[in-house]
């Protein structure tokens, strides 16, 4: 994708260019501690980063959170990649935020001025 004026907004309230993403995915995290199982819409980007202990180092793909839902956001990752192909068909330039609503999840697009 030529997307390198788009930026997708985290969950931290940070921004990803769009045309670093690879994939766009909705998982399931485990539930634990007593704590219940939440689903993710992630962004991965291509860049690498890495975890662990100098016996033990880890790398593996850029995952960035865009969305926490109890329920399965269903369509939601399908949803981002035509978004996506769409803005790069309009060569555009601004901000895309995935956000929770009733009734699931819904993406807005913020174009520069």
């Amino acid at each position: 994708m030529g997307l390198s004026r788009v930026w997708i907004q985290t969950l931290d309230d940070g921004l990803v260019r769009a045309d670093h993403v690879v994939e766009v995915l909705a998982h399931q995290t485990a539930a634990f501690s007593g704590k219940p199982a939440r689903w993710l819409l992630d962004v991965v980007t291509s860049a690498s980063q890495g975890a662990g202990t100098a016996a033990a180092w880890n790398l593996g793909a850029s995952h960035r959170t865009l969305l926490q839902t109890a329920d399965e956001p269903r369509g939601a990752a399908h949803r981002l990649a035509r978004m996506l192909w769409e803005l790069d068909t309009k060569d555009a330039a601004g901000v895309v935020t995935v956000r929770r609503t009733t009734d699931g999840v819904d993406m807005d697009f913020e174009a520069f001025t």
